[in-house]
């Protein structure tokens, strides 16, 4: 059956040109791990958080890690944070909370624990969290439990992205680097993607290229720093943007 599909869905995309669009392109800006400060990214600190909002963003992504010890904080990678903090050696080893909140990135800027998000995000209302590398609803609730009416959630599975859609989250997107992708693109279960999680390279992806085509969701595109790059085609799909550079 699944072949019989792919038989009917190749030649019809294959088929498809490019079509130019007039409509202005103005998709909603994140502020890519928590944007950049003075020149300096992927911080997730509380001085490029600051910035951030200051500047009019009011989509802000923080990727969340967890320490030794078990404390949710905002790290991209615990080898690039122990890189920014002076501590390389360490490699990817997680270090414990009172180690993380007793360093200073890149010697001056403040790490975020996810109890300083939450409060940040509960005094200012207007503005939007959008998480990474964790999507398990037990845990964002816990940890943001007044936030899920403003948080944009990239679920890495299925079943987190149907259970945060269950429990009314702002906004769940469906990631390109989800653990059962493949089974979820072959199942068909992509069909009930309303939002999808997409780096600037899954463009060329051939099974990207199909579902785009026949299933009708929204991307939200990292990272992208000249709307330029974005292929026109691509554009009506586009309607959010994890930047490091652009404002708003």
């Amino acid at each position: 059956m699944k072949r019989f599909l792919l038989s009917l869905i190749i030649p019809l995309l294959l088929s498809c040109t490019e079509q130019e669009s007039n409509e202005e392109f103005c998709p909603l800006l994140i502020a890519h791990a928590g944007g950049a400060v003075d020149s300096c990214l992927y911080t997730n600190s509380r001085e490029a958080l600051e910035l951030a909002f200051e500047k009019g963003y009011r989509f802000v992504e923080l990727d969340l890690l967890f320490t030794s010890d078990s404390v949710l904080v905002a790290a991209h990678s615990w080898s690039k944070f122990n890189e920014m903090t002076g501590f390389s050696h360490k490699g990817d080893t997680a270090p414990s909370y009172n180690d993380f909140a007793n360093r200073k990135i890149y010697g001056c800027y403040t790490p975020l624990s996810a109890a300083d998000i939450n409060a940040f995000f509960e005094q200012n209302e207007e503005l939007f969290l959008v998480t990474d590398k964790v999507s398990d609803p037990a845990i964002l609730h816990h940890y943001f439990p007044g936030l899920k009416n403003r948080m944009v959630v990239e679920a890495f599975s299925f079943r987190h992205y149907s259970q945060l859609k269950d429990e009314e989250y702002f906004r769940v997107l469906y990631s390109c680097m989800a653990e059962d992708l493949n089974s979820t693109l072959l199942n068909l279960d992509i069909a009930d993607v309303e939002w999808f999680a997409l780096h600037t390279t899954g463009f060329d992806n051939f099974m990207f290229r199909i579902f785009n085509t026949f299933c009708n969701f929204d991307i939200a595109l990292f990272t992208v720093d000249d709307m330029n790059d974005i292929p026109q085609k691509y554009r009506s799909a586009v309607k959010m943007v994890y930047t490091n550079y652009i404002e708003p």
